[in-house]
Formats: structure tokens, sequence, C-alpha cells
């Protein structure tokens, strides 16, 4: 039985597909494995159980500058000797501030030292004669009431400092060691299995067929398996199966240590396209085939048992194009939902096209998109992508890989909305990294 034969189309729009596979995942999510690792090994990970500070961070209020603390009300008063205190004492980081001082004094202070209890004025070194003799002069008083820094501005003990679901990146380290921790439970990485499929593909082995105009090269794999671990998996690629059953069968007879298995390829209804009937026949539950998404339409998805535990089964189309937009706006939720990632579907920011872009009436259409900042005359460059210009990167033809070098984004045309014109604003999905 070939793909097409007996099996009905089910034609599901892009969201109604994105919701059964994110269903599906978050059913599995809740029991989802954790582990323990030292910071540097979890980077890329998701914080799976939230961590609150074990320490008030600063513990004391503090200087935000070099100079001298003084308490307003002195800097305010009418004094004999005009404004001119003594100086009490110095304060430096990492000791506890001074105690017991009295009216009318000023206290030495360096960039994160302590501010005595009631000095709410830090007057910087160069707004004073520097100190001389024990006393120190203030020339102005444009910092009164200013540059001390409160207690627990930035953590306090007990509460949370890092929510779960943060992505571990050096930011969330810098916070975990501020909250006194050397190790962090994360998610186990989903583990992924991409298999190619078709005689016309190669490796870069055998190059020379591609340059004789005999085969085509197996981009798939290796494109898919780099996208897998930018969204927080691992991969294992599982090679490329011709277009023949035993050695379909025997690609996939091991999935012990797989958790996705994606194959492309052999997804649509020509007569060489063996590998989801193969498939079918080892148990495959289907739980939709087709979408109304451009490019990508022929995508499937579904769950292979496997002893008591199931595989779930993408089924991408073999097009380059295609197989990358399906695999970052279908798969990667999927892992990250796994992975515990707050935005399992990940970044959707608006952006003006620089280009008209389409979609027919009952589709959902992406196009490979590059940001660039906002009146830019020419494609490229660095951009915020909250306030943006996209171009298309290329031809976007879903045989084509050259387009897929340089793409921010991919910009949605969703169903009912035909044209956008220049200059119109379009959702953007950021790709990993953007």
């Amino acid at each position: 039985m070939t793909w097409g034969e007996g099996i009905r189309a089910d034609w599901l729009s892009y969201e109604e597909a994105l919701a059964r596979i994110v269903e599906s995942a978050s059913s599995l999510a809740e029991s989802w494995p954790i582990e323990r690792l030292p910071l540097r090994r979890a980077l890329g990970r998701t914080v799976a159980e939230s961590v609150r500070a074990r320490a008030t961070l600063p513990s004391w209020p503090n200087s935000a500058m070099d100079g001298f603390a003084l308490r307003s009300a002195d800097l305010r008063s009418q004094r004999p000797d005009g404004i001119r205190f003594p100086v009490a004492g110095r304060s430096y980081p990492g000791e506890a501030p001074l105690s017991g001082l009295p009216d009318g004094v000023a206290v030495r202070v360096m960039t994160g030292g302590p501010v005595p209890e009631g000095f709410d004025t830090v007057i910087r070194v160069e707004h004073t004669d520097g100190e001389a003799e024990g006393h120190v002069v203030v020339l102005r008083t444009d910092d009164i009431g200013r540059h001390v820094r409160g207690a627990g501005r930035d953590l306090r003990a007990g509460e949370e400092a890092v929510a779960a679901g943060t992505a571990v990146d050096s930011g969330a380290i810098a916070v975990l060691l501020a909250s006194g921790r050397e190790s962090v439970a994360v998610h186990r990485r989903p583990r992924v299995g991409v298999l190619s499929s078709g005689d016309e593909l190669v490796g870069t082995d055998r190059f020379d067929e591609v340059e004789e105009g005999l085969a085509v090269p197996d981009t798939n794999r290796g494109m898919l398996a780099g996208a897998a671990f930018e969204h927080g998996a691992v991969a294992r690629e599982l090679g490329v199966a011709s277009d023949d059953t035993s050695d379909i069968r025997a690609r996939i007879a091991d999935l012990a240590d797989i958790d996705v298995l994606v194959t492309t390829g052999g997804a649509s209804m020509g007569e060489r396209d063996l590998l989801k009937s193969v498939l079918l026949g080892m148990g495959l539950r289907l739980s939709f085939w087709r979408a109304r998404m451009r490019p990508g339409s022929p995508v499937s998805f579904g769950h292979l048992p496997i002893g008591n535990r199931r595989v779930a089964v993408f089924g991408l189309p073999g097009n380059p194009a295609s197989a990358f937009v399906t695999f970052h706006t279908l798969v990667a939720p999927y892992l990250r939902t796994l992975g515990g990632h707050l935005r399992p579907r990940g970044t959707l920011v608006r952006c003006r096209t620089g280009d008209p872009l389409s979609s027919p009436p009952r589709s959902t259409h992406f196009y490979r998109v590059a940001l660039s900042p906002p009146g830019a005359d020419q494609r490229g460059g660095s951009a915020d992508p909250a306030n943006a210009d996209c171009w298309l990167t290329g031809p976007q033809g879903s045989d084509l890989v050259s387009s897929l070098m340089g793409a921010d984004g991919l910009a949605m045309v969703g169903e009912g909305v035909g044209r956008v014109e220049v200059g119109d604003t379009v959702p953007v999905l950021l790709l990993p990294g953007r």
C-alpha cells in the first residue's frame, strides 16, 4: 500500500495541526525526566524546578559610585562652616556598614560599598574637593537624595530567583550563582532520530554523482539534526533509506533511545513513497496527514508504539525548504514543550514587509525572511526584531536551499488574509538565536 491509498487526507489548518502536536507533547511533559547538572553543562536546557534566592542582594544599601555618603538633612541645614564635613570613616564593598555615626559627618565610600543607616545621599567625588586633612568640602549639591542603591533591589532571600521554564543561558547562570547554586534541575533533552529517504539522495562521499547530475545531495538530515539542537534536543542521524521496504525497516528497527522520529521524503503519493507505508505496517497511529500550509502540506504526525512507550513520528516532505519550515513550525513546538520552554511555539514579532506577500484563501503561507532596521534601503544588517522590516531571502521555491541561509524568521500569511502589501505588518516567527 502506498501512502495515498486508503488514507484520508485530514487537511487541518496550521493552527489545528499545531494544537494537536502541542497537546500530545503536553501529555508527556508532566512526567518528562529531570536531570541535575552543573551550571555550565546545563547551558541550553530549561529549568525544571523554580530556584529561590538564598541571600538578599545587595545585603545593605550601597553606593552607586565613588564619593562621600551623607545625610541629606545635613546638606540642607545652615552650617556655620558651610558644606564642609569631617570624614568619619571609609566603606568598601564586602564590608558591613559603619554604625553609630553622629550627625554632620561624611563617609568616604567606594562603588558598591555599604552606606550607613540613615545616610541617603552619595555625593560623587568629582563634586567635592576630594578630602583634605580629614574633611571634605561639597562643591555641588545636585546629588542630594541620589546614588544610594537599596538593599534587596536585585534578589531577596526566599523569593523566586529563576522560574521553572527559564532557558539556561549566561545570564541565568549569573542569577543561579548569585542565588548560591552550583547545579540546577533541568529537563532532559528530547532525543531525535532523523531519517532521509529516497534512492536519489547521496552524501558528500558520493558528491561526484551530484556533479554528474545523477543524484541529489542529502541536505535534510544534517539540516534537521542542527535544527533539533537549536531547539534544545539531541539528534542521531539514521542515514538515508533507499526506496526499499526492507532497508527502511532496518534503519528504524532500533528506536530504544529515540523519543521523536523525524523522516523526510516518502510523504506524498508517488509510487516510490514507501516510508509511511512501512511505518503503518509497524503500527504507526496517525494523528493527521496533510495540513493547509505552504510549503509543507504533505506533513504527518503520529505515534509508533515501542514496548510500553510511544515514539512521536513526524513525516516531513522531502523538499528542503518544506522540511525546514515544517520542522521549525511543527516539530520544534513539540520538542520545546517536552523541554519545558515557557514559549513552546517560539517568539512571534510583527514586522513591516519590504516585499509583497500572498497566500491562498485556505492556506497559511510561510516565507523565509531576513530582518533589517526600519527604513533601511538594503536588506540585512543588525535589527531589533520588535521594530524591523522583513525581506524575502530570495526565491521561495520549496526545492531551494539557498534562501534558507540568512533567514531570521518565517513571515506568516494566514488563512483568509490573501495579500500583504509592502509596508504592511506581518507576524514573523523568529528562528533560534535571532
